[in-house]
Formats: C-alpha cells, structure tokens, sequence
C-alpha cells in the first residue's frame, strides 16, 4: 500500500485538474443514470399503444429517443475529453520519471550501478516505469467515477424497482469479494513474472556485454543453462497473463449471470405482479445492468494495477531511494594487482537463500591459495565475487585497498583470468585457441608452457599438431585435453591473479596434483587460486581454506590443517 501511495504522489501537480476531470466525469455519469429512464418511457408509450390504450403514441417515443440519444453523445464526449487528459498527463510523468532515474544513475555510487547489468538498468528506467505509471492516473478517475456511478445508478434503479434495483447492486460487493479472494492466491504468479524476467534480461546482459571475458575464460557454451532459465520465464510469463485473464473472466460469469437473474426476476414480477412492473422496466434494468456490471470490471482494474504496483514499484525506488553520491561516481581504472585481495566480512545472499555468511580472508599478491570443501560449500560463489560475476549481498572486497566496486570491468579483467570446469574452444587452430586474449607470443615461449603443463605430448600427436583445425566443440580432444588448453591460455595470458576453478576436473588426481603444482612456481609474482574438491592437489598451497554452507571453517597450510585432525583432517583421509 506504501509502494500504491507513492505512485499516486507522482501525479500531485495534477491535482487540481484531475479534481476537475473527475466532476466532469461524474457529471457525464449523473446525466447517463437518466438515460434508461427515457428508455424506459418510450417502451411503455409503444406497450400502451400496442394494448389501445393511446392513439399516436410516435411524437412521445421519438421525443423520449431523442433525450436518450442526446445524452448518449455529451455522455460520450465527456468521457473521451476526460480520457484524453488522463493519458496525457500520465505520458507526461512517465517521461519525466524516466529522466529522473536516469539522471539518478548518473549521481549514485559506482558500486550501487555495478550491482546491476546494463540491461537490467535500462529495463528499469524505460519498461517497468512505464508499466508501473501506465493506468495509474486513470484508475484514480475510473474508481472515482464509477463511485459516482454506483450511487446515481443505485438511486434511479431503487425508484424505478427495488427489487430488481437489489439484484443488480448486490453483484458490486461480490465481484469486491471474489476479485480479493483471487488476488490473494494470484499476485504471487505477477511477483514470480517480475523477478524471473529481470533475472534473463540480466543473464543475457552479462553474455553479451563481457563477451570477450566469458568467451576468454570458457563462460562462452552456457547454452542449457539459458534454455533452463527460458522454461521458466515463459512459465512465469503464462501465469502472469492468466492471472490477468482470470481477473476479467470472473467478472463475465458475474455478468453473464445477473442478466439472467434480472431477466427471470422480471418475468416472475412481470406475470404474478407482486409489485406494479411496466414492460418497460425490462430494456431500463438490462441497460442498468449492462453497465453496472461493466463498470464493476473497475475492481478487475484496481486489482491489476495494484498487484503491477507491487511487482514493479520496489525495482523503481530502489534506485530513486539510493543516495547521491557524486565523489564516488569516477569509476578507478588499474593497471596492476600489486598487494592484496581481501574479503571484509562478505556475505551472498541468492533467492533468498544466504550462500555466503560473514567471509573473511586476505590474500597477499604471489602467494597461493586454494578453496576446498564438498558440493554446495559456497566456494564457487567466492570465485564468482572475486570474479565481478556477481555482487556481494554485504561486506567488502578490495583489491590493493580498493573497492571491487569501484574498479572498472575493463581495466579489472585485464588483471584477473579465469579458467573453469567446463572448457571454451572454439573453431579455429590449436595454437590460436591457445593464444586466444594473448597479444603475442613466441611459439618457443608456447611449447615451453604446454611442455611443463603435460599438454604438449598430445597437442603435438594430432595430425598437424598445434596448426590442428578444432570445431566449436572440438571433438576430436577429450574433455580433460579441452580443459589443458585452456589452463594453458589462462598461464600464457600471465594475469595478476589467476583462478582455477575445477580446470582440470577430468583429468585423474595425480595429473592435475602435478600441473596445479608447476603452476604455482612459474609466476612468483602471480596470485594463484584453486578451487577444489580434490584436497590432495592444492597441498602445496601456501593457504588452504576448508568451506561448509557458506562458511570457511578452517584455514591453514596443509601441516597445519592436518594437525588441527578437524574437518579438513577427516575429509582428506575419507578422500
């Protein structure tokens, strides 16, 4: 109801004009409660014509006809002038709320903006504002119009038959109580909509705007994990368009189902007159019928509107909320990592689900490092922060004392490599997907890479060994040769800090034990970091840290770990 309020605050220069649109609109509304009363006569003048009761009854019928049609038009015309100025003064907010956010990303800190993709952003300020304005205005003259109507209608009905005047307003209050009663069992499906085509707008941002990092450092071939978040978004989507489909539905049974019940009402008061009915009351009562059902479809509006509100308000104010803060907005660049990478008090929290809790660590710049722990310990999401692949929930990272925050994506990525479980090659030759983000290299210099690595021997063994054609998906290698040639792009690319996430998964233990080891005393000046399940390939490592659910429970080298004889002593000898 805050977010509702706000909204509507939006539209406070416009308050004197829209007080006068809607007395306009009522005044549209008072003059059509009179329409079904010249409707009305005129069917009994024709009855009374038709029964011989009078002799030229067309001068009074065309007369009647001729009030009702007049009223219809200024009825019309009032309504179109009143619409006409709810669109315009809403089309006039949404562009000035679109500029405002603009300009607002344009003051808040850098690390606020880098919590979003550029494409989550720019949904933000050009989609969901305008979703989020549009039939804000003219809900507030539509409910306030139609109360009007209810009243007048009401009263005309009530002198004309009150029984049937009772029939025809008793469906107001329960098409209020159905349109509650789905509302709460349907907003959830608008809410899951909103969330899940924010996620894909920003998943297919990241592809796209770091391209060359993800192809670089094998993020490239995530194609299932798009089909998997597209079979929910459409799934999101239909239940969205069928809540808002439902919502007029039921107010077609209810409609449907009071003409009839009016109908047979008549009849049965008609034939047994059980209180004076004229024949004419019947066209009177469908016409008041017809609209005031029409215009209970307002609670279908409200609703609607109120559950979009509640969807895409939040996404709105979340930036408009945050603060100013100019000195923050220049983005740093860097050229170097030259000291330390630190976790202050880092947690991650994703769909609700707390993955990270209060990490705390420092890296010196040269040394190695290694997290270890089982499936689901939070050590991918470590990598995953360091990485800039996402934004911590609360804590701080710096690099050399710096915000990640506020480092740029370009100059960042050119001191950060990444090589992951599953290996980027594509179609080109061996030595080009080796040399891929490697400005120049001497094929002397590449060999002596492979050489120490263990990947020369099979590199050189295929048919015209490092000028070998490789399709995207290279099948004439193994999946563990795959994972060689990029661990062997990320050494050649000799980055500031290199992380090795489960690079050498499928190769056997002793093979990646001894490539993670050469690794780690080619580069002194290099940061290593290796992300593991096997405890026995990063003993060499000057610290290893033991995560669980998000935690880092122990840290240490490996005589230390062992000697502590805890979690990482038990998982090591269970291994």
């Amino acid at each position: 109801m805050r977010n509702l309020i706000r909204v509507l605050g939006f539209f406070g220069e416009f308050r004197k004009r829209t007080m006068i649109v809607i007395a306009v609109g009522s005044l549209s509304i008072i003059i059509f409660a009179f329409m079904p009363t010249f409707l009305n006569n005129a069917f009994n003048h024709l009855r009374a014509w038709m029964s011989n009761e009078i002799s030229n009854p067309m001068f009074s019928v065309i007369k009647y006809l001729s009030i009702f049609g007049v009223l219809a038009v200024f009825n019309s015309l009032f309504d179109m002038f009143c619409k006409f100025f709810v669109l315009k003064a809403e089309n006039k907010i949404i562009i000035e709320k679109s500029c405002e956010l603009k300009h607002k990303l344009d003051v808040v800190p850098a690390s606020f903006v880098q919590k979003f993709s550029v494409g989550d952003l720019s949904r933000r300020v050009m989609t969901i504002t305008p979703e989020m304005l549009t039939n804000a205005l003219d809900s507030v003259y539509s409910i306030s119009r139609v109360t009007v109507f209810f009243v007048t209608t009401s009263i005309m009905m009530f002198t004309i038959n009150y029984i049937l005047a009772i029939v025809v307003v008793c469906s107001l209050p329960l098409c209020i109580l159905v349109a509650r009663f789905v509302a709460k069992r349907t907003t959830k499906y608008v809410r899951a909509f909103a969330q899940e085509a924010s996620k894909i707008y920003t998943h297919l941002d990241r592809k796209f705007s770091l391209k060359d990092f993800y192809a670089t450092n094998g993020l490239g071939d995530d194609l299932e994990k798009f089909r998997d978040m597209n079979v929910t978004y459409v799934k999101r989507m239909v239940g969205d368009e069928t809540t808002t489909a439902f919502n007029t539905i039921y107010i077609n049974y209810i409609q449907n189902f009071m003409y009839l019940l009016v109908t047979l009402m008549f009849g049965f008061l008609y034939v047994t007159q059980v209180i004076p009915t004229e024949f004419g009351v019947l066209p009177a009562f469908i016409m008041y019928s017809n609209r005031f059902l029409d215009n209970a479809v307002i609670v279908t509006n409200a609703t609607n509107f109120i559950q979009k509100v509640a969807a895409t308000a939040p996404k709105v104010f979340e930036i408009l909320d945050c603060p100013d803060d100019v000195t923050e907005r220049e983005h740093i660049e860097i050229n170097h990592v030259k000291h330390n990478i630190a976790f202050e008090n880092v947690s991650l929290i994703e769909d609700g689900e707390i993955v990270l809790k209060d990490i705390n660590f420092s890296i010196p710049q040269g040394s190695s490092v290694a997290f270890v722990g089982q499936a689901a310990s939070g050590k991918s999401h470590v990598v995953d922060l360091l990485s800039k692949l996402s934004t911590a929930t609360s804590g701080k990272i710096t690099v050399d004392g710096t915000n990640v925050d506020e480092i740029t994506n370009k100059s960042y990525y050119k001191c950060v490599g990444v090589s992951l479980e599953r290996p980027f090659t594509f179609r080109g030759t061996v030595a080009e997907n080796l040399l891929y983000g490697v400005r120049r290299e001497l094929p002397e210099n590449v060999m002596a890479v492979t050489e120490k690595l263990g990947s020369h021997g099979f590199i050189d063994a295929l048919e015209n060994g490092y000028e070998t054609w490789l399709s995207d998906n290279a099948t004439i290698l193994g999946k563990g040769q795959r994972q060689a040639i990029c661990v062997a792009r990320l050494v050649l690319q000799k980055p500031d800090i290199a992380v090795f996430h489960e690079s050498l998964s499928a190769t056997d233990t002793v093979t990646e034990k001894n490539v993670y080891e050469k690794i780690s005393k080619m580069n002194k000046k290099q940061t290593i970091i290796f992300v593991t399940h096997r405890l026995s390939s990063v003993e060499h490592c000057d610290k290893i840290y033991y995560m669980e659910h998000g935690e880092i429970l122990e840290q240490g080298n490996h005589r230390e770990l062992m000697a502590l004889k805890g979690k990482y002593y038990r998982a090591y000898v269970g291994a």
